[in-house]
């Protein structure tokens, strides 16, 4: 009789952790929204800077006593924003050449050019979040926020110091070139 309760115990046992991992399976998935299709990805497109813009936002939501905003040295102010399957393609002038960085959504650190890291997670269709690891910079790793208009028609980037992103470093405003 010993050995039939300690089968039946088993056999629950089994069941229990199955059916937990379903269910955290199942929460996990749906706490991850889905990245959109790449001909609905209000991302997609060319974008420009907005440099009044960048200044008031700025000045309203700093935390920090960094510089206010400025594209990036060498920069043309455009950036294009395309897909490729499920990787988000973002290209860019700099005072060095032409950039291309190519980032999986997905969540996990995945490296690009020059040696850096970079990981973002689509929170919303028209929100991402995620971090770049730069290790040869003196400020190493930044925490970025980027979020499309509800009318489509305005990007914001948002650059924090601070993982829990409260420490603005800067902030740019870009808008949509038809």
């Amino acid at each position: 009789m010993e050995r039939v309760d300690c089968l039946t115990m088993r056999g629950l046992i089994v069941e229990f952790l199955l059916l937990l991992t379903a269910l955290t399976s199942q929460s996990l998935a749906q706490a991850l929204p889905s990245i959109p299709e790449p001909a609905k990805d209000p991302f997609v497109g060319k974008w420009k800077a907005n440099a009044d813009k960048s200044r008031a936002l700025y000045k309203a939501n700093a935390h920090t006593s960094q510089p206010l905003y400025n594209d990036a040295p060498g920069s043309d102010g455009l950036q294009t924003l395309s897909r490729d399957g499920d990787y988000l393609i973002s290209s860019y002038r700099m005072f060095d050449g032409d950039h291309r960085d190519r980032m999986r959504c997905d969540g996990v650190l995945h490296p690009v050019e020059p040696p850096r890291q970079m990981s973002c997670t689509y929170l919303a269709a028209n929100r991402i979040e995620g971090v770049t690891v730069a290790p040869s910079s003196t400020q190493s790793t930044f925490y970025w926020t980027h979020e499309v208009s509800p009318d489509g028609q305005e990007m914001t980037f948002w650059l924090y110091l601070d993982k829990a992103r409260k420490k603005m470093e800067r902030v740019w405003v870009r808008d949509r070139v038809k």
